[in-house]
């Protein structure tokens, strides 16, 4: 793409120093780049990637919605504030959604405070979800439970006697972990468990004043012994919990909040004859009462104790009867990738293993032989979690059309419409604002749509003055969909509001 000081710039009122450049019609948008190391086979597909990359290094961090050949889909800026994280697909009220979390973080503790907001296909705000008891859920989990209710862990910082685990009148913050049950519409809390009632902190893989961060001293530097990341639940009403600090995934009683069973850790119900540590994303796939079968990422570091050397995919069958726990399938990183925190493991439908590697910066989908199908790095950032998914966005925003005119005097019109997956095409007009048969409109081409912004290039054969030096002119384009359907309209653009850029 050739510098924007060589183009004519419609719309004198942009700033001339503009995101990077990206694209031409929405010079807002800076979107993180993806570089795809594993071509996906079918990366033009309507399977897109959902991340919520974020870094010091990036200009706009936040929700995001990728094709696998790494061209933006949708770009959530000004749709969701602050800090974003655990973008992804969900069900609501039966219909397809995004949710995602939007607050604040503690990057100390990767912890955060704020709220998690859904919106339709459309874009638009649906709900943003209130939990019971006036707690503030942190960045970790949203899993919704029959398209009504929620579950959402909860980091509370709490003033606690921590003489048992080697602490004194100075080291007295602890950083509770609980989760919740509730009502997405209306915020009614159905169950709440505190760690603090079930657990022994001295059981953690993270001891008291272990760091500055885990000093206890203040509000900020609470001893974060639990560190909750992932909460499911089954048909039977009980829960499955995700513990990073103390390795351990437990069954928890969705009646009473005692613990039925944990895998991990220093009180493991079941023996296995493997290692895993520092795990995220724990979910349910099938049960019986006599076995359960689970998956989750295993990080198997956490920067300061390495339990394997690359972090992986798991799918881990319980055997109650005898005991045992068995890896079924494991999806190990390529590039010998450590996530020495973030990362979760998404079970596709058709068998595939969609792999977001945390804070290594990068996602890789596994076939069902648990080969590399597709691997993608995020540039220069990380994201906490990623998925795949089907979606269909039909934007209530318009879409943006500009106008350039370089020194070859030629018309260059670029057009895009963020979040739409439906556009086949887009034609191209230019109106003079005249009446009678024609309506002073003439058509200057069709491309068709091949990513998140489409270029038209017209080299009149006039020349650019018999074009531009009609008063009032204007240039406008359609979005075309399947059977040639006009799906909206761009605002038409005066040519009278061309400057030269130098």
């Amino acid at each position: 793409m050739a510098p924007l000081t060589q183009y004519l710039l419609l719309a004198a009122s942009l700033p001339l120093t503009i995101a990077d450049g990206q694209y031409r019609s929405r010079p807002d948008l800076a979107p993180p780049k993806l570089n795809i190391t594993i071509p996906a086979p079918d990366a033009n597909g309507t399977e897109y990637v959902f991340i919520a990359p974020y870094s010091n290094s990036i200009q706009q961090g936040g929700a995001y919605i990728y094709r696998k050949d790494g061209d933006l889909v949708w770009s959530g800026i000004g749709y969701y504030a602050g800090f974003v994280a655990n973008f992804h697909l969900t069900t609501y009220h039966g219909e397809t959604v995004l949710q995602g979390f939007q607050g604040t973080i503690d990057e100390s503790h990767g912890e955060g405070f704020g709220q998690h907001v859904i919106l339709n296909q459309n874009y638009e705000h649906v709900v943003s979800a209130k939990t019971g008891n006036h707690r503030i859920p942190s960045i970790h989990e949203f899993n919704v439970i029959d398209g009504k209710t929620a579950l959402v862990e909860i980091y509370l910082p709490t003033v606690a006697n921590l003489s048992a685990y080697g602490g004194n009148a100075s080291l007295k913050w602890i950083g509770d972990g609980l989760f919740q049950e509730f009502a997405i519409e209306t915020g009614e809390l159905i169950f709440e468990w505190n760690s603090l009632d079930h657990v022994n902190p001295a059981d953690s893989m993270v001891p008291l004043n272990s760091s500055t961060s885990e000093s206890g001293l203040t509000s900020t530097s609470t001893w974060d012994y639990i560190h909750l990341n992932s909460i499911d639940k089954d048909q039977e009403g009980n829960y499955l919990l995700s513990s990073r600090h103390f390795s351990t995934i437990f069954k928890i009683n969705g009646t009473d909040g005692s613990i039925i069973w944990q895998l991990g850790g220093h009180h493991s119900t079941f023996t296995y004859n493997f290692t895993f540590g520092f795990q995220h994303h724990a979910r349910w796939h099938c049960q019986s009462p006599t076995s359960e079968i689970i998956s989750f990422f295993d990080n198997s570091a956490d920067g300061s104790i390495t339990i394997n050397n690359i972090s992986r995919a798991l799918i881990i069958q319980l055997d109650h009867t005898t005991s045992t726990a068995t890896i079924l399938r494991q999806a190990p990183a390529p590039y010998s990738i450590q996530a020495d925190s973030q990362g979760n493991a998404q079970l596709l439908p058709n068998g595939h293993i969609f792999v977001n590697w945390g804070s290594a910066g990068a996602v890789s989908e596994f076939d069902a032989h648990n080969q590399v199908i597709y691997h993608a790095l995020i540039e220069n950032a990380v994201s906490y979690r990623g998925f795949l998914g089907n979606w269909t966005g039909t934007p209530y925003e318009r879409p943006a059309i500009m106008a350039y005119l370089d020194r070859e005097s030629t018309v260059r019109l670029y057009v895009s419409w963020n979040g739409d997956t439906e556009t086949r095409g887009w034609r191209f007009y230019y109106w003079t604002g005249g009446s009678g048969n024609g309506n002073g409109t003439r058509f200057l081409g069709v491309v068709e749509r091949r990513g998140f912004e489409t270029e038209l290039v017209w080299r009149d054969g006039r020349g650019v003055t018999g074009v531009t030096g009609v008063t009032g002119g204007r240039f406008y384009a359609e979005a075309v969909g399947v059977g040639g359907r006009v799906l909206a309209t761009t605002r038409s653009v005066r040519t009278s509001e061309y400057i030269w850029v130098d």
